[in-house]
């Protein structure tokens, strides 16, 4: 399972999205456990990810100025259950670092990740990404019933 999420890490490094789409599966659901923010709640679906998750936070971002998950590691692996660490290192198109560190709970299934439970700095992605943008409205909101969602994935 590590592999697979090695092999994620790399493809956001690289900013390879053919890869990256070879790595979620179609029924992916991430999962942001905030309220209030740009991204809170969960997003369902493959589509829903590459669609309107991923283009949020990199359409705010220069490619040239910045390094998604430049550095990461693994912290444990459990059968399909991968936890993580990763960190960003540069800067936002309003100018200001985005120096973000994430935790990631991976579920990984026949080398494909299924669910993504996403922690992350959501006051400095709110002041460096989005300012006062709306909120991507979720499928479902943040609760800790998302929970199961993850486990049954």
């Amino acid at each position: 399972m590590s592999t697979t999420v090695k092999a994620f890490y790399r493809a956001v490094q690289e900013g390879d999205v053919a890869a990256l789409e070879g790595l979620i599966d179609d029924a992916f659901c991430l999962i942001c456990p905030t309220r209030d923010h740009v991204l809170s709640g969960v997003y369902e679906g493959k589509a829903r990810f590459f669609n309107d998750v991923l283009p949020r936070v990199f359409g705010c971002v220069n490619p040239e100025e910045i390094a998604f998950c430049q550095a990461h590691q693994i912290v444990v692996e459990a059968g399909e259950v991968v936890v993580a660490m990763a960190q960003n290192a540069g800067l936002a198109k309003s100018g200001e670092r985005y120096d973000q560190i994430y935790l990631h709970v991976f579920k990984v299934r026949a080398g494909k990740i299924v669910a993504l439970i996403e922690g992350f700095d959501t006051a400095l992605a709110n002041r460096a990404l989005w300012q006062s943008g709306d909120p991507l409205v979720p499928d479902h909101l943040p609760a800790l019933s998302n929970l199961a969602q993850f486990q049954q994935a």
